[in-house]
């Protein structure tokens, strides 16, 4: 027999729907930025950056919520927060790969170059190891694992398209004492 929920638990519940909601609005939203002509300038692709880290943001609160009342949401909710997180990256990274293979001149020319490369490059590199954790996570299908791999396979097409970048940028100024 069923316990009866308290009005905590029908909070806490309702609270993770309505955040699910908003989660999916947003991954809909950064897909009508995917749908649109790639940023032409560095804040145009901060923007968008920061729309992904929102994202990334509610996937977590969702997550560390769903830890208490699991078993009171629909039962494929686990796996719907991974697909949507995945989808997030996946058209991010898309956007971003599309960004760096035409760079604006603040990420090849200016004396901030190096600054915005260095900055990217760590930041594809973290994706690329939560990548390589997403792909341990034991809700990972034959399809999803194929969807990591082809966005894995983007990530470091981005990490060394910004790696010649970096090659190619101006050295830092150097104080004389």
């Amino acid at each position: 027999m069923a316990l009866p929920l308290d009005q905590q638990q029908i909070r806490k519940v309702q609270l993770v729907l309505q955040m699910s909601k908003k989660l999916q609005n947003d991954v809909a939203l950064l897909q009508r930025c995917q749908n649109e002509r790639p940023p032409k300038t560095f804040y145009d692709f901060c923007q968008i950056r920061n729309r992904h880290n929102e994202i990334q943001g509610l996937v977590f609160i969702i997550k560390e919520k769903m830890t208490d009342i699991g078993d009171l949401l629909p039962p494929k909710m686990t796996r719907w927060l991974m697909q949507a997180k995945l989808k997030a990256v996946t058209i991010f990274v898309e956007i971003s790969l599309d960004f760096v293979r035409n760079p604006p001149l603040t990420m090849t020319g200016s004396l901030t170059a190096r600054d915005v490369l260095e900055n990217e490059q760590k930041n594809f590199s973290e994706a690329k190891t939560f990548f390589d954790n997403m792909l341990l996570e034991q809700a990972v299908d034959d399809q999803m694992a194929d969807q990591l791999d082809r966005t894995l396979g983007m990530i470091e097409e981005t990490v060394g398209i910004i790696e010649k970048l970096l090659s190619k940028s101006r050295n830092y100024l150097e104080e004389f004492s």
